[in-house]
């Protein structure tokens, strides 16, 4: 039991803080009309969540939280705003920048997030029933 209470709580945590995304791709106009959470696959299978999607000036923009990783260096590169005290920047995507857009799913993280609860409660009991309280 003791070496099973671990990866139990990791689970649970796990299950917390998970988004999930339609495994389907969409179209960019599905896509401005959710006006939600996407995620932006490109060309070389660099994944960026952003909170929306905007069109100004007929080009497409992603809302994002500013991402300092490596593997998204091909977005950072086309950052419009540039204010270092913003916590979301405006990226300007490129046709190279979107290969695939998947909307994000509530119902689904939701669904996640209930289990991981129950998941809890149910740990607790058990936990509770085996000290003998």
């Amino acid at each position: 039991m003791k070496n099973l209470f671990p990866l139990l709580l990791f689970t649970i945590v796990l299950l917390q803080s998970c988004k999930v995304y339609d495994s389907k791709p969409t179209t960019k106009e599905d896509a401005l009309l959710f006006g939600g959470k996407v995620r932006v696959k490109s060309d070389s299978n660099s994944n960026y969540k952003f909170e929306k999607l905007i069109i100004e000036d007929n080009q497409l923009y992603g809302i994002g939280k500013r991402v300092s990783k490596k593997s998204k260096l091909s977005y950072t590169n086309n950052i419009v705003n540039e204010n270092k005290n913003d916590k979301n920047v405006k990226i300007l995507l490129t046709d190279n920048l979107i290969n695939e857009i998947h909307l994000y799913n509530k119902g689904k993280s939701s669904a996640l997030k209930v289990i991981g609860k129950g998941t809890l409660g149910l740990l607790v009991l058990v936990v509770i029933l085996l000290s003998g309280l």
